[in-house]
């Protein structure tokens, strides 16, 4: 039996272990635990050791002891090998009700686990209704806000149709006045040469006059700083003493150094003028 049966995805034949519930056959834990993978996925609490006659339980993570049923009050209890006065067919049907009870049992775990997940998948679907809900309403308001959004693009386009009719209109006046203004820079043209032999004649004209003007700036500054110099001369007149002011109107001034000579003489010159 064990020659014919090997693992379901690594294909070994040591270590074998069937399972109770729906006969796959996978590798012990010592092997690629292949069985205890088909556990987790499935969970199909018990699975029998091939040719050991063993049956282990993952969720206990044990054997599992043999069971029997009493004829008398119908309890399970444990299957004693040494017990005298039981039949063949008693201990077959022991076993019978042993592995009924595993199955039962089992059948009951699925029925609990399917249940679990039928719910949960529900839950999701669901979920899943609620957000696809959400989205076509988002959808549908998008829809909405493009819809809108063409409406007014539509209107922008009338808007644009609208200003780009003016704009060619007043294009045409453009052009019309630019051809007028090209006209006339001819003219303009032909008139130049009398132009610029005014402006000559103007620079010219405008030449003498700023020589003259500036020759006048110059005998004006001479004068002014003669003002300057009087205005000055009297200024230290009032502020020397009387007898100072005396000798001034006299003219009877002497020259100390030779660096007052220059002052000294102005001095002389415009006192002279005030007397």
């Amino acid at each position: 039996m064990v020659e014919d049966n090997k693992c379901y995805k690594c294909g070994v034949q040591e270590s074998l272990w069937i399972c109770l519930v729906c006969g796959v056959v996978g590798c012990g834990r010592y092997v690629e635990a292949h069985a205890h993978e088909h556990f987790k996925e499935t969970q199909h609490t018990y699975a029998l050791q091939v040719g050991q006659n063993k049956v282990w339980d993952y969720a206990g993570d044990n054997y599992v002891h043999r069971l029997m049923q009493t004829k008398g009050d119908g309890k399970m209890v444990e299957w004693d090998h040494d017990e005298d006065g039981v039949s063949r067919e008693e201990k077959l049907d022991s076993i019978t009700l042993e592995y009924t009870y595993l199955l039962t049992n089992q059948l009951e775990s699925q029925k609990a686990f399917y249940e679990e997940r039928i719910s949960r998948i529900e839950q999701e679907a669901l979920q899943q209704r609620l957000e696809l809900e959400s989205s076509s309403k988002k959808k549908v308001e998008e829809c909405e806000k493009s819809e809108n959004k063409v409406q007014n693009l539509l209107k922008e386009k009338s808007a644009l149709e609208k200003k780009i009719s003016q704009l060619s209109s007043k294009l045409h006046r453009t052009n019309q006045n630019l051809i007028e203004e090209k006209e006339m820079n001819s003219c303009l043209r032909s008139n130049q040469n009398v132009w610029q032999d005014k402006v000559k004649s103007l620079e010219q004209t405008s030449k003498v006059d700023k020589e003259k003007y500036q020759k006048e700036i110059v005998d004006l500054q001479e004068q002014l700083r003669d003002v300057m110099f009087f205005l000055e001369a009297q200024d230290k007149i009032k502020q020397s003493p009387a007898n100072i002011r005396q000798e001034i109107q006299d003219g009877q001034i002497s020259v100390g150094s030779a660096s007052g000579t220059s002052e000294s003489r102005t001095t002389s010159k415009r006192g002279k003028k005030k007397r």
